[in-house]
């Protein structure tokens, strides 16, 4: 009996051996992945290999930091592959922690922030060519971040300087001679304020990449400003806007942004593009921008479709009207302008506007001349010298700039 138990157990051994119970074991597998039981993770998919992760930078703060937010969640909703994630740095410091983070390897594959954050980043090698051109902004906007023959960023909000004017206090204003006979007060004298005005009547700060400061042009339109102001047409107050509010003056010059101001005092007021004044004539200088760049050491080739998918994503009209109604500012988008929202009010001067501003490049040797004339205009609007001897002086001041590398 004993030797029957035994001889049954070693034909169960013999018949079911380990090596068999194995190799049965992985001929069941393979059909259960052949099957297409386990087929293998896709990205983006619940189970499947992690989205790439696209981090952005960015100095946005309050209702337009929400904005941001609201509208990276839809992007990465839409795409389920890429996963934007967002860190907010001040504007102080923005420059230096992204340099430093690039000297380690590390840092953000996005950056946005305003124009003159991007040139500091631009002169330290911090970003690098756009991965794709994907923007339909106006060309002026654009031409602020091209360098040489490559763009570096792209915009996505601007401000710009409009003509305000209280309508209790006769018509609308049709040309400078109009603005002669009224009360015109300013914030301050400089070529952000006049830039429409001054290229209107031949300004300019250079000419085939050569200083121009004490261009005759330059002379004559500053002795018409110091005629205004003598004839008491026209005024400085840090105050202008409060007092255009206030009924203490009828014309000023402000940033579009503010309009709202005016709307919530509800009091009679309009704007008008600074060119209107001039047949159309002259170029306004933009205000503060923001644009989108990317990082020099995170646009590997790994990285180029998502940075291009999020980039796409971010200048389009909905996101750019989405953060312009947070924060004030305005979409640089043409085709904003085209939706019905933006065919009233305020809108039609900024459109007006954008579409005839300065397409001043980044690398322009303007951009360093403008504080060195708005030094000799307030200079001669103080009295502290002769207006031509300013503007000789600022010719030289000029020369010295332009030589730096």
């Amino acid at each position: 009996m004993l030797m029957k138990q035994k001889q049954k157990s070693r034909v169960f051994y013999n018949g079911f051996c380990p090596k068999r119970v194995v190799l049965a074991l992985l001929a069941a597998f393979m059909l259960f992945l052949a099957s297409g039981c386990l087929r293998a993770p896709q990205q983006g998919e619940p189970g499947g290999t992690a989205p790439a992760v696209v981090t952005l930078w960015h100095t946005l703060q309050g209702p337009e930091a929400a904005a941001l937010q609201a509208q990276t969640d839809g992007i990465s909703k839409s795409n389920p592959a890429i996963l934007i994630r967002l860190k907010y740095v001040p504007e102080q410091s923005f420059a230096a922690l992204a340099y430093q983070a690039e000297a380690g390897g590390e840092g953000p594959e996005l950056f946005l922030a305003p124009r003159a954050i991007l040139w500091q980043l631009y002169a330290k090698g911090a970003i690098s060519p756009v991965v794709q051109y994907t923007s339909d902004s106006y060309p002026a906007a654009l031409a602020q971040f091209r360098f040489g023959d490559k763009l570096y960023a792209q915009p996505l909000l601007t401000d710009l300087p409009l003509l305000y004017y209280r309508t209790d206090g006769g018509s609308a204003p049709t040309s400078l001679t109009d603005l002669s006979k009224g009360s015109l007060v300013l914030p301050q004298v400089n070529t952000q304020v006049f830039s429409a005005w001054w290229t209107a009547q031949g300004g300019k700060a250079s000419a085939q990449g050569k200083p121009q400061l004490n261009a005759p042009e330059n002379l004559a339109f500053l002795q018409q400003l110091l005629a205004w102001r003598d004839g008491g047409a026209l005024r400085v107050d840090p105050n202008a806007f409060n007092l255009l509010a206030a009924g203490g003056a009828r014309f000023t010059i402000a940033y579009a942004s503010q309009a709202p101001m005016l709307t919530q005092l509800n009091i009679p007021w309009n704007a008008l593009a600074l060119n209107s004044l001039t047949g159309g004539q002259g170029q306004v200088l933009l205000g503060p921008t923001l644009g989108i760049a990317n990082s020099s050491i995170k646009a590997v080739a790994a990285m180029v479709q998502p940075i291009r998918l999020v980039e796409e994503a971010m200048l389009g009209p909905s996101v750019e009207g989405a953060l312009a109604h947070a924060g004030g500012r305005f979409p640089v988008s043409s085709g904003y302008y085209q939706k019905p929202e933006a065919q009233q009010g305020i809108f039609l001067q900024v459109s007006q506007s954008l579409a005839k501003a300065w397409p001043l490049e980044g690398s322009a040797l303007d951009w360093r001349l403008f504080p060195i004339l708005d030094m000799a205009w307030q200079n001669a609007w103080a009295g502290a010298q002769n207006p031509a001897d300013l503007l000789s002086a600022a010719q030289a001041q000029g020369e010295a700039e332009a030589a730096k590398k």
